[in-house]
């Protein structure tokens, strides 16, 4: 496979299996936007939904430890059941997988269940229905009407990207599969006895494909089999049986520079991206970047160009949680302004969701990246631990 190219397929997702687990990258026009990873010895899974069963070591107010059967376990929030009882010791729950277990954390589960479809997002347990911000005003208004009639009390949907194009017709019978799917798992549930895994909605292929909207057309490159049938349709399907992918696609570097904290941007200014259990700092550091007596001007642009690079290496690392940023300290409130502007913008076409805060009493900008899987990040977090806290560069 050495030396194969990429064909100019919009999307192209590289899948390799290796000795932990299977790593994938996501390819945009033949660049790679997103790294993904997942572990063998994680079976506990976003979206997973589960009959878990409330253990009696509650965490004060905060929640409650669950087991989910087969040594499995998770913690249900205080703020994420939904019914007017509160989870008492030895009862069983529906509960879904929020976000997958790490940092010596274990997985956050809710009772806020979504059944996702390519379309809609069923939620038999919130009552209200959300548009994509990605829909046109107009249109999205029309569809929120129509869904919002489809839903009995306690119901609630949301729209999403895909459904722009798509007719009413097609859309009801979406909702109506999603809801049939969630009425099968509740009987299901009511004749179990004991925690068990009840829907596992997504295998790592359509999960990464989810979180990205479905694309239309995609190319999948894998060095192991496929269940094509779970797969959309119009997918090219390349199987490179004892290869690596990542190796013969020029990935390898790309992927190895995503684990390191050292981030090069032009004109020799740099990122310095340090992951604690906590958050995540990125330090923007001039470099040998020339100020030429007018450093207001030239500490702008090379923050500009680090929140463009931000942005990008948000996705691409899978960064999620609490992120801080210690830019070039700038004097003027309009060019401070103008940065936290430049950031959501260079953030919007994420597909998880990004919330810029602001700047803190110490200067730094603050800002929230949607967290879900273990994914790249946990993955230089876990080498970090087995390092002793260093990487080397």
């Amino acid at each position: 496979m050495a030396g194969d190219v990429v064909s100019d397929e919009k999307v192209t997702l590289v899948m390799e299996r290796e000795a932990e687990g299977v790593r994938a990258a996501l390819m945009e026009n033949q660049k790679v936007v997103s790294f993904y990873f997942q572990s063998d010895s994680r079976d506990i899974r976003v979206g997973d939904l589960y009959l878990g069963k409330v253990l009696d070591n509650r965490l004060g107010q905060v929640g409650w430890f669950m087991d989910l059967g087969n040594g499995r376990s998770g913690f249900l929030p205080s703020h994420k059941y939904v019914s007017d009882c509160a989870p008492q010791a030895g009862e069983l729950r529906l509960v879904q997988v929020d976000k997958e277990a790490r940092d010596h954390k274990e997985a956050e589960l809710t009772e806020h269940v979504q059944i996702t479809g390519k379309s809609i997002v069923f939620l038999p347990k919130s009552a209200y229905v959300a548009v994509s911000k990605r829909i046109a005003e107009g249109r999205g208004e029309r569809l929120k009407t129509k869904v919002s009639g489809w839903c009995s009390a306690g119901e609630g949907a949301i729209i999403r990207t895909y459904a722009e194009d798509q007719d009413v017709d097609a859309l009801y019978e979406e909702f109506s599969r999603l809801k049939k799917i969630w009425n099968s798992m509740r009987q299901q549930a009511e004749c179990e006895t004991s925690p068990k895994r009840i829907l596992r909605p997504f295998s790592f292929i359509s999960a990464i494909l989810n979180e990205n909207h479905f694309p239309s057309t995609c190319s999948i490159v894998a060095n192991f089999d496929l269940n094509e049938d779970e797969l959309p349709e119009h997918t090219d399907i390349r199987i490179k049986n004892n290869e690596n992918p990542f190796i013969a696609l020029h990935l390898e570097p790309i992927y190895q520079a995503a684990l390191h904290p050292f981030v090069p941007l032009e004109s020799g200014a740099s990122l310095a991206i340090e992951y604690t259990e906590t958050l995540t700092a990125i330090d923007v550091n001039s470099g040998s970047m020339l100020f030429q007596n007018n450093w207001e001007a030239t500490a702008y642009k090379i923050n500009c160009i680090a929140a463009r690079e931000i942005a990008r290496q948000l996705r691409l690392r899978q960064i999620g949680g609490m992120i801080v940023i210690d830019f070039l300290r700038m004097k003027e409130e309009s060019d401070r302004n103008r940065l936290l502007l430049e950031l959501e913008n260079s953030t919007k076409t994420d597909p998880s969701a990004v919330h810029v805060y602001g700047y803190s009493n110490l200067g730094l900008v603050e800002i929230t990246r949607k967290r879900q899987r273990y994914g790249l990040r946990d993955r230089a977090v876990d080498r970090l631990k087995k390092n002793k806290g260093f990487i080397d560069r």
